[in-house]
């Protein structure tokens, strides 16, 4: 399973280094394992900002302890602690856990995943779709893993299921670099045709 996982491993360590060493903040579910355990240890690794958030189910009855299952980004001290935060959130669910996750976000890049990461993704394009949100999605497309999303959302759009285009809610790139670099130009682009609007 870990040979299988780490070609993942790589691209996910890969993008905490990028997202830190371009300035931006890495908002995640603060886990320590597996593509969230790798991204933030390339986050730490490149002394980048991150932001987790967790449920209070992973946290009840932990006392004091309750910190070790998350990332070890969260336990630093001194200089290192300023680098990383971390919210406890509640519910019956996880919608105040992913409303958390991309409250002020300017982008969401995914990573390979489970069903986890599935309906926080699909619930996004649902959201893009339907306009709530314009931030761009960009799955990061390690060695094919999403090529049945693509595939899904083309059926879909070629069915008529779909009041956008497929490429205008999901975009799919092979590595994480070019993610944050198809993510920064869409943000620009985005930044640049609203400020030409007010003009």
């Amino acid at each position: 399973s870990n040979k299988k996982q780490e070609r993942y491993l790589t691209e996910a360590y890969s993008l905490g280094c990028t997202l830190a060493k371009r300035g931006h903040t890495c908002v995640n579910g603060a886990g320590a394992t597996g593509c969230m355990g790798a991204m933030n240890q390339g986050c730490l690794d490149s002394q980048g900002q991150v932001f987790g958030v967790i449920h209070e189910i992973f946290v009840e009855g932990k006392g004091s302890q309750w910190k070790e299952g998350c990332h070890d980004v969260f336990n630093q001290e001194g200089s290192s602690a300023e680098l990383a935060s971390l919210a406890v959130v509640g519910g019956d669910d996880l919608q105040e856990r992913k409303r958390m996750l991309v409250k002020d976000a300017h982008a969401l890049i995914v990573l390979p995943g489970g069903p986890g990461t599935f309906d926080e993704l699909w619930e996004m394009a649902c959201s893009r779709q339907i306009g709530f949100i314009d931030m761009p999605i960009v799955c990061v497309n390690v060695d094919g893993y999403y090529d049945s999303f693509a595939e899904m959302l083309q059926r879909a759009h070629e069915d008529g299921f779909l009041y956008k285009h497929p490429d205008e809610i999901l975009v799919f790139e092979p590595t994480s670099e070019k993610a944050v670099q198809r993510v920064e130009n869409i943000v620009a682009q985005n930044l640049q045709e609203r400020t030409a609007g007010k003009v």
